[in-house]
């Protein structure tokens, strides 16, 4: 595995994976500015965050009451990465982010370096979240700046089908059971059917290939967009 992560950016290709966050332990090496900022980034959604560091910016200062996050003022030992599973190299040390980087890799720990994105395991991606959606990207050229605006436009168009996404996942739980589930939701997660849930006929139809389903409709679409989106 290892000389993998040395690659050009140009060439470097990524694989997306959905961690559950209240399993996962992280730890951050160091207690600067790009040491907050994961912190921040990681409690938000729920792992659990141990930050060790000799010394803190003091804005770290306002996170020592969150349920999910631990400040240890301490040298790095690797006995700290031995109870984690993701590692954040965040020091200003670049000995010291070498001798973590090792030590991980031994391990087989993953693990972010801050200096050098390329020099790790895992980068962070952009993620948002709707009321029934989350997704993560990144842009392949290195450019957060841009995966921020994307994700914006991403979001946007993921409003628009809100109801609908509430809708087939209803049906997902009502048929989840049954031999013909995979027929059924490559019917419903199609084109030809949101355009009839647009007209608001999509039970009918389902009945009329599968039977009566009981499905709730959450609301009806119109020429693509939700008519019950508040959002302005």
């Amino acid at each position: 595995m290892r000389g993998y992560n040395k690659q050009d950016i140009s060439a470097i290709n990524y694989t997306m994976i959905s961690l559950l966050s209240s399993k996962v332990n992280i730890l951050i090496v160091g207690g600067g500015e790009a040491a907050f900022i994961k912190c921040i980034t990681f409690s938000k959604e729920g792992c659990n965050v141990t930050v060790v560091s000799k010394e803190f910016n003091k804005k770290f200062y306002d996170m020592q009451d969150i349920y999910n996050v631990k400040l240890i003022k301490d040298e790095y030992k690797e006995s700290y990465v031995d109870i984690n599973h993701i590692v954040i190299i965040a020091t200003n040390n670049n000995i010291v982010n070498e001798f973590i980087k090792n030590y991980c890799d031994e391990k087989c720990k993953l693990y972010l370096n801050c200096e050098d994105f390329t020099q790790g395991l895992v980068v962070k991606p952009v993620q948002r979240d709707t009321s029934n959606m989350k997704f993560a990207l990144h842009t392949k050229g290195g450019s957060p700046k841009t995966s921020l605006f994307m994700s914006k436009i991403i979001e946007d168009k993921i409003y628009e089908y809100s109801n609908f996404i509430d809708y087939t996942c209803s049906i997902r739980n009502i048929v989840k059971m049954r031999p013909q589930k995979k027929e059924i939701m490559d019917f419903v997660c199609s084109e030809d059917f949101f355009f009839f849930y647009t007209k608001d006929v999509q039970n009918i139809i389902l009945e009329m290939f599968y039977g009566t389903l009981s499905v709730s409709t959450p609301g009806v679409m119109s020429a693509g967009k939700d008519l019950r989106r508040a959002r302005f």
